[in-house]
C-alpha cells in the first residue's frame, strides 16, 4: 500500500480587489510588476505568478493607521501606529516599522482611500511624484519588519484548477461567484474585515497512475475535508468516504493515506469556524477506506 505525502507549497497572497491582475503578474522569482491603477495610485505584484494551481479565499482584518503616529526614519523606511481587530473583534495596535517599497524617501504620511486612514502617501527626494500604498494585508507581510502579531485567516472557500494546464489565475480572473458572496456578506455586516486570495503551488507525485489534476483534486479535498469551510464548499466534505472518480483512483493506485501539510503565509495563521486551531502549518492526516 502506498502513502500519498502532498505539500502545498509556499503561500502568495493577493488582496481580493486585484483579482483582476493576476494574470498580469511577473513569472519569475524576484521579479517586480507594477501596474499604474490611478494617477497617484501602482499597484505592486512580487514573485513568480506561475503555477498557481489551488487557492482559498480568507476573510480577515483590516488595518488603518494612526494618522499622527507616522514618522519617516530614513529614505527607506518608517514607523506608524496600525491599528487592527483580532478574530474576536477586539482592538489591537501597534508602532510597526515599515519598510518602504519606493526610494528614496522625503516624506510619509497617512491617508484615506474609504472612510478611514488606511493607506500611506509617500514623497521623494528625487522630485518623483507622490505614491499611494492601501496599507492592506499584502503590505503588512510584505514590508513590515516587527510586527509581532500573526494575523489569523480564516478560510472560506478552498479551489483549484488544473484541467488542460489551466491555473488559479486563469479560474479566478474570470471572476468567481463565491468570492463575491463573501465581499458581499462583509459589506452588508459592515465589519472591520477584508478577503484575500491565498495561492498555492502544489507539487507533482512520481506516479503513472494518477495525473497532476488529480493530484491537485486530492490535495484540495483533503484541506475541504480539514478545514469543513462550509456553506460555500459542498464538495469533498465528506473525502475520502465518499464515493467518487477521485476516491476510486486513490483506491487503483493502492493510496491508504494521505498526509498534507498546508503552509499558511508569512506572518499569518490559518483557521475555519469549523477547526479553530490557529496555526502556521497544518499537517493533515486521511485514512483512505
Amino acid at each position: 500500500m502506498l502513502p500519498l505525502l502532498l505539500l502545498s507549497g509556499p503561500a502568495s497572497i493577493v488582496q481580493a480587489n486585484n483579482i483582476g491582475s493576476l494574470d498580469l503578474g511577473p513569472t519569475k522569482d524576484g521579479e517586480l510588476y507594477v501596474h499604474q491603477e490611478s494617477e497617484d495610485h501602482r499597484l505592486f505584484i512580487h514573485g513568480n505568478f506561475e503555477g498557481f494551481h489551488a487557492y482559498a479565499l480568507v476573510t480577515h482584518t483590516k488595518f488603518k493607521i494612526n494618522k499622527d503616529s507616522v514618522k519617516l526614519l530614513s529614505e527607506s523606511s518608517f514607523n506608524a501606529e496600525l491599528i487592527f481587530e483580532n478574530d474576536s473583534g477586539e482592538e489591537l495596535s501597534q508602532i510597526v516599522e515599515f519598510n518602504s517599497p519606493l526610494v528614496p524617501l522625503s516624506g510619509v504620511s497617512a491617508c484615506k482611500y474609504g472612510r478611514d486612514f488606511d493607506s500611506f502617501e509617500f514623497s521623494f527626494s528625487n522630485g518623483a511624484a507622490n505614491q499611494k500604498f492601501p496599507c492592506d494585508l499584502v503590505y503588512v507581510t510584505h514590508y513590515s519588519r516587527n510586527l509581532d502579531y500573526s494575523i489569523p485567516l480564516c478560510i472560506e472557500y478552498i479551489g483549484m484548477a488544473a484541467k488542460n494546464g489551466r491555473t488559479a489565475q486563469d479560474r479566478l480572473g474570470e471572476g468567481h461567484d463565491k468570492l463575491q458572496t463573501i465581499l458581499a456578506k462583509l459589506n452588508a455586516r459592515d465589519q472591520f474585515k477584508s478577503a484575500s486570495i491565498i495561492l498555492y503551488k502544489p507539487g507533482e507525485l512520481e506516479s503513472e497512475g494518477i495525473t497532476f489534476e488529480q493530484v491537485v483534486e486530492t490535495l484540495e479535498a483533503s484541506i475541504i475535508q480539514h478545514f469543513k469551510p462550509k456553506p460555500l464548499n459542498v464538495e469533498h466534505l465528506n473525502f475520502p468516504n465518499n464515493k467518487t472518480k477521485l476516491t476510486s483512483i486513490l483506491k487503483k493506485i493502492g493510496a491508504n493515506e494521505i498526509g498534507v501539510k498546508l503552509e499558511s503565509p508569512e506572518n499569518t495563521l490559518l483557521y475555519s469556524k469549523h477547526k479553530p486551531d490557529k496555526l502556521e502549518e497544518h499537517f493533515i492526516h486521511i485514512k483512505v477506506p
